[in-house]
C-alpha cells in the first residue's frame, strides 16, 4: 500500500495563552492526529515537521509555518495537509484560490477535521469555496467593527496607536491613557512656526534648523530599533505646520473625508500663532495655483502639422544595452496622438524626446525676449513665464513654430521681469535666429527643422544636421560614460595579462565583435574624452561618431570629424 505522507497545520490569530502547556494550537494538531489514525487503512501516515503559526492572522500569506508548508510541498514532501478548519489556513479567498492552485500543480490533497470534504473532488472545491466566503466576510465585519472603535475613540479626544508627532510621546505605565509632552521636543516645534513666520519658506526654515543641528523624532521601538534622527525636510516642516495635534486637536480620516475633534492634551502651540502661520500658508498656495509645476514645459501646447496633439508620457528603460546591473532610467517624451490611434507608420512625427524639446522652445522664447532679467529667476518661475508668453508650438517634419501672445510679454516688463529698450543683449542660447512673422496679437517664431534619431531618441536638429541648442546643464550619456569605462578596463586588462583578444575575450565570456568595436575609443584625444565624461559635447553626437572619430589618429582630426565648436563647448562648460 502506498504511504500518504500528511502535514498537520496549526494557526492561532494572537499570542494569548500560548504560554500554556496545552494550548490552541496543540489542541488543532491533536484533533489533526486523531484524524489521520482514523485513515491509518488508507496509508496515511504523520510526517514529523510541526507547521505551527502563532500569533499570525489568516488575512495574510506571510506566515513562516505557512511559507515554510509550501515550499515542502513544492520538493514534493508533502500529499496531504490537515487542518482543524479551512480558516486556519486562509480567511481570504483570494489568497486560497492561490493555495489551491499551488496544491493541483503538485497534487496534494486538502482536509478539514471539522469540515470534512477533500478538494480532490467538485463536491469538495464548491463547499470549500462557500466556507472560505464565510471566513472573508466574517473579516471584513471584524474590520469594520474595529475602524468604528477606531472613530469613537478618537472622537472622545485620545490618540490612538502609532507614534506620536515630534513633541508628544505616548502614557507611561503609571500614567493615565493619551499623550504628554516632551519639553525638548515641543520647543523645537513652537520654534518650527515662530522661524517660518520670519522666513515664509518652508525650505528656509529646514535649511536653518538643519545648520542648529536639529533634526527629526527619534526614537527607540519595542524591538530595540532605532527610528528617525534624520535632517529635516521641506516636507517634515510642512507636516509639522499643518497637523492639528499641536492645537490640542486629534484628527480621523475615513473615506477620504478628514474629521478634527477636542483632544485630551495638552496642545504645544497657541491659536494665534497657528491663525498666522496658515495665512502665510494659505496665501502661498494661492500664488502656487499659478505656479508650472509639471515636467512637461510644453504640455496642453504643442500639436503636429496636421493638428494631433502632442501627449506627454514616459518610460523606464534599461541604464544601458548591457544593463548588468539591472538600473532604469526615465525617459520622457512627447508622442502625436495621430501615432497612437493610427500606428507610427501612419504619422510623420511620431514621438520626440520631451527634454530636447522643452529646451529648444527655453532657448527660442528666451532668446526672442532677451532674457537676462529672466535668467535671475528660479526655474518654476522662469518656466512659468515662458508658458504664459507661448500661445501654441507647430512641429512639421521641416519646421518648427512658436506663436507668442504679446499680452503676455507685455506683462513680463509690467512684473519688471524684462528690460525694455536695449538695457540686455540677445542671451545665446539658441544657435539659430529664427524666422519672426508679426501679426499684431501674436508673433510666430519659425526655424526650419529636421526630425532625426540619435542614440535611441528623436531629436530635432538643423536642416544641415547640426545642433539647435545646447543644453544649459551639462549631462554625460550614460551609455558613452559605460563604453569608454570598458574599453579602458579592457585594454588595461589585456597589456597586464599579455593575453591575445581572442584569449582575453573568451576568459571572460565577451563577445569579441563588441571588444574590437569599443576598444578603439582609447584612441580618443584627452581633450574629447574630457568633454564626453562631463557632458559637454553637442548632443547630437553619438557613440558611433566617437568610433568613427577613432578613425583617424590625428587629434585635431578626429575634432573636425565630430564638429567639435570649441567656442560652444567653452561657453556650456562656463
Amino acid at each position: 500500500m502506498k504511504t500518504i505522507r500528511c502535514a498537520i497545520y496549526t494557526r492561532k490569530s494572537n499570542e494569548e495563552g500560548l504560554e500554556q502547556a496545552f494550548n490552541s494550537l496543540d489542541a488543532q494538531r491533536q484533533a489533526g492526529i486523531d484524524y489521520i489514525k482514523s485513515q491509518k487503512h488508507e496509508g496515511w501516515s504523520i510526517i514529523k515537521t510541526h507547521y505551527d503559526d502563532g500569533g499570525f492572522s489568516g488575512g495574510t500569506m506571510k506566515r513562516p509555518a505557512l511559507e515554510q508548508l509550501i515550499e515542502d510541498i513544492e520538493c514534493g514532501r508533502i500529499d496531504v495537509i490537515v487542518v482543524y478548519k479551512v480558516d486556519r489556513l486562509s480567511r481570504s479567498l483570494t489568497d486560497f484560490a492561490r493555495m489551491v492552485q499551488v496544491f493541483d500543480e503538485h497534487k496534494v490533497s486538502f482536509v478539514s477535521v471539522t469540515q470534512q470534504f477533500n478538494t480532490t473532488n467538485s463536491m469538495g472545491r464548491l463547499t470549500l469555496n462557500m466556507l472560505l466566503s464565510f471566513a472573508q466576510f466574517e473579516r471584513e465585519v471584524t474590520g469594520e467593527r474595529i475602524r468604528d472603535k477606531i472613530a469613537a475613540t478618537k472622537k472622545k479626544g485620545y490618540w490612538v496607536s502609532g507614534q506620536p508627532p515630534l513633541g508628544y510621546r505616548v502614557q507611561r505605565e503609571e500614567e493615565a491613557r493619551g499623550i504628554y509632552i516632551i519639553p525638548k521636543e515641543a520647543d523645537l516645534a513652537r520654534r518650527i512656526f515662530e522661524l517660518y513666520l520670519k522666513t515664509e519658506s518652508h525650505i528656509q526654515t529646514a535649511q536653518q534648523l538643519n545648520e542648529e543641528g536639529h533634526t527629526t523624532k527619534h526614537w527607540i521601538s519595542s524591538k530595540g530599533n532605532w527610528h528617525g534622527g534624520r535632517p529635516l525636510t521641506q516636507k517634515y516642516i510642512y507636516k509639522v505646520l499643518t497637523n492639528p495635534v499641536y492645537l490640542g486637536k486629534i484628527t480621523h480620516t475615513r473615506n477620504e473625508v478628514t474629521e478634527i475633534y477636542d483632544g485630551l492634551h495638552k496642545p504645544i502651540v497657541e491659536q494665534s500663532l497657528w491663525d498666522q502661520v496658515h495665512r502665510i500658508i494659505k496665501s502661498q498656495d494661492r500664488k502656487n495655483r499659478h505656479r508650472w509645476l509639471h515636467q512637461y514645459l510644453l504640455k496642453g501646447k504643442i500639436r503636429t502639422h496636421d493638428d494631433f496633439a502632442m501627449s506627454p508620457s514616459s518610460v523606464h528603460r534599461p541604464l544601458t544595452k548591457r544593463n548588468d546591473s539591472g538600473q532604469k532610467r526615465l525617459v520622457r517624451y512627447y508622442i502625436s496622438q495621430k501615432a497612437i490611434k493610427r500606428g507610427f507608420k501612419a504619422c510623420l512625427i511620431k514621438s520626440i524626446n520631451a527634454n530636447h524639446l522643452d529646451d529648444l522652445a527655453r532657448g527660442i522664447v528666451l532668446d526672442y525676449l532677451s532674457h537676462k532679467p529672466l535668467e535671475k529667476q528660479s526655474s518654476e518661475t522662469r518656466d512659468h513665464w515662458i508658458r504664459e508668453v507661448i500661445e501654441s508650438v507647430t512641429l512639421a517634419p521641416d519646421k518648427l513654430t512658436l506663436r507668442l501672445n504679446c499680452d503676455a510679454i507685455e506683462r513680463l516688463r509690467v512684473h519688471e521681469l524684462l528690460p525694455t529698450g536695449n538695457e540686455c543683449q540677445p542671451y545665446p542660447t539658441c544657435a539659430y535666429k529664427p524666422e519672426i512673422e508679426d501679426r499684431g496679437r501674436l508673433v510666430n517664431l519659425t526655424l526650419d527643422v529636421q526630425i532625426k534619431k540619435l542614440d535611441g531618441r528623436r531629436m530635432i536638429l538643423s536642416p544641415d544636421g547640426k545642433d539647435l541648442v545646447f543644453p544649459s546643464v551639462p549631462a554625460p550619456k550614460q551609455h558613452i560614460v559605460d563604453a569608454i569605462g570598458l574599453a579602458y578596463r579592457w585594454h588595461h586588462e589585456i597589456m597586464e595579462t599579455k593575453l591575445s583578444l581572442r584569449d582575453y575575450a573568451d576568459q571572460n565570456h565577451i563577445s569579441r565583435t563588441r571588444l574590437l568595436n569599443l576598444l578603439p575609443l582609447t584612441y580618443l584625444s584627452p581633450e574629447i574624452l574630457r568633454h564626453a565624461l562631463v557632458g559637454t559635447l553637442a548632443p547630437s553626437i553619438t557613440l558611433s561618431d566617437l568610433l568613427r572619430a577613432t578613425e583617424q589618429l590625428d587629434w585635431n582630426h578626429q575634432a573636425q570629424s565630430i564638429g567639435l565648436d570649441r567656442a560652444k563647448i567653452a561657453a556650456v562648460s562656463a
